[in-house]
């Protein structure tokens, strides 16, 4: 693990001692926070959340797959999953 220069050491304390951010908000102030569900409707199941700059989409797809004829006791499931995700900066 990197160290913190001592100038950074300095630039985050005194955003403690000031109760402030780089981008200006306060140390509890929190970005928006939203959630949609079903945004992907070819997956069985998806979801958007978004903080601030950062969306993340999560998505599943799953098959149910014929069983091997040698073992027909014995199903087959196929499963995708997937995520993005994209963050920027607010300054």
């Amino acid at each position: 693990m990197v160290g913190l220069a001592i100038g950074e050491k300095h630039f985050i304390q005194g955003g403690i001692a000031q109760d402030l951010r780089s981008d200006g908000r306060k140390r509890l102030t929190y970005h928006p926070i939203s959630m949609e569900t079903g945004n992907i409707p070819q997956a069985n199941g998806s979801a958007r959340v978004k903080m601030g700059v950062t969306d993340v989409i999560a998505s599943v797809k799953a098959e149910l797959g014929k069983p091997s004829p040698f073992q027909l006791d014995k199903g087959k499931v196929f499963y995708i999953c997937g995520l993005h995700s994209h963050g920027g900066t607010n300054v």
